[in-house]
């Protein structure tokens, strides 16, 4: 996701923003992958971000694209729901990210050293339960009564989130 120019690095916060996922079947299960890269996001643990072109700094880079991009608005992550999937792709989904770490803002949006999803937005009740793997609220069109069985879209325990982020605290 290409978010524009960067405008300035913040430090010391974390923000929330929009994007979108593939969902694929990897040798450890069904899990959120990167649109654009070969990356798998593990639940349970934030993702760290880096260069794919230099190695050699720090993502993200203000000179660089590099980094987790998250866009400010919906509508402009909604452009990568659709795309050319490899044959291990079920679908997209859009989907909310906070993150941390050194963050860059830019034109349109952060990118990021450190993400992980905050919430997750599927097509279906059957894609709730797989994605409840990341301990995140999920909900579809199918799940907006809370007394869906499968609705994830309750708040997950405060410990389970205080205790993914735990390991990027202190950057």
């Amino acid at each position: 996701m290409e978010t524009g120019k960067a405008v300035r690095e913040l430090s010391g916060t974390r923000v929330r923003g929009w994007r979108v996922w593939t969902v694929r079947e990897t040798r450890a299960g069904v899990r959120l992958c990167s649109v654009l890269h070969d990356t798998m996001w593990t639940p349970s643990r934030v993702a760290v971000a880096c260069c794919a072109d230099e190695a050699s700094h720090e993502s993200p880079e203000l000179s660089c694209s590099c980094g987790f991009h998250a866009a400010h608005d919906p509508v402009d992550a909604l452009t990568y729901l659709r795309g050319r999937d490899d044959a291990r792709t079920f679908c997209r989904v859009l989907g909310e990210v906070t993150l941390s770490g050194r963050i860059i803002e830019t034109e349109a949006g952060w990118r990021a050293s450190h993400a992980y999803p905050a919430r997750l937005y599927a097509a279906d009740t059957a894609l709730v339960e797989v994605l409840a793997v990341y301990g995140v609220p999920v909900s579809c069109a199918e799940c907006e009564s809370r007394s869906s069985p499968t609705c994830t879209a309750m708040p997950p325990p405060s410990g389970l989130l205080s205790e993914i982020w735990s390991n990027v605290t202190s950057t």
